[in-house]
């Protein structure tokens, strides 16, 4: 029940807009779906900086399985004016801008997918992060770094054995996505203890309760409320049984 919350922020629905600026280079634009950019006021802590590893950011690993005769059509293919439409077109265009690497045969399947599903379509964390390189690739920019830089704290998030690194991602994600509110800082120490060998009840019914609580707060949805419901069932029979 715990992680349920922690894969909200990991999991990834792309609900993603088909408004595109060509002229900016990057038609894309999209940012980490769960992050809303937002100015923090009253500030309870300071945010810990996060370093990622430079060997995370490496696109040399970048590969896509595509045949020298598709690319060859690709390239000869006349691009009509509503191209950014069309998924051919769209991966067409790529081509001829930036050549044959694997970065725009990436971003040109992302595109088609967004074309087919226009309500959204899920993709796991790798596949995220292999798509957030490619537009890296492509368009070297401040917004697309940050993108990427996102989705590779989503994977330090999930694969570390330090409880501290990942209160501290998980924080600034929330920090990102609420501001600076004492429900955050709840949340994010409910989630690490949740994560790193769990609540102890009834020792820490307080703290669960809290963090149950804060959960509604950032979170207001009758999943989130079935869920506090449930903790107070919880702390009511573990402190029956003493």
């Amino acid at each position: 029940m715990l992680k349920r919350y922690f894969l909200r922020l990991t999991a990834f629905v792309c609900l993603l807009s088909l408004s595109f600026i060509v002229s900016c280079g990057d038609p894309e634009g999209t940012k980490s779906p769960t992050i809303v950019d937002t100015e923090p006021t009253e500030p309870l802590e300071p945010l810990e900086p996060i370093v990622i590893p430079e060997e995370l950011y490496d696109t040399s690993d970048l590969t896509y399985d595509i045949s020298d005769a598709e690319v060859q059509e690709l390239m000869a293919l006349e691009l009509p004016d509503n191209w950014i439409h069309d998924a051919t077109y769209f991966h067409a265009q790529l081509v001829q801008q930036f050549g044959n690497i694997p970065a725009v045969h990436i971003v040109a399947e992302h595109h088609r997918k967004r074309l087919l599903a226009p309500g959204g379509f899920t993709t796991t964390l790798d596949e995220a992060i292999n798509y957030a390189k490619a537009r890296y690739v492509l368009w070297p920019n401040e917004s697309t770094l940050k993108s990427l830089e996102g989705y590779l704290k989503d994977k330090l998030m999930q694969e570390t054995d330090d409880p501290e690194l990942f209160a501290n991602i998980y924080r600034e994600k929330l920090v990102h996505q609420f501001g600076y509110r004492a429900e955050v800082d709840i949340v994010v120490k409910g989630e690490t203890k949740g994560m790193f060998g769990g609540f102890k009840l009834p020792d820490d019914a307080d703290e669960y309760l809290a963090y149950h609580e804060a959960l509604t707060v950032l979170f207001p949805n009758a999943s989130v409320l079935n869920d506090l419901e449930r903790a107070k069932e919880e702390v009511r029979k573990a402190k029956a049984k003493g």
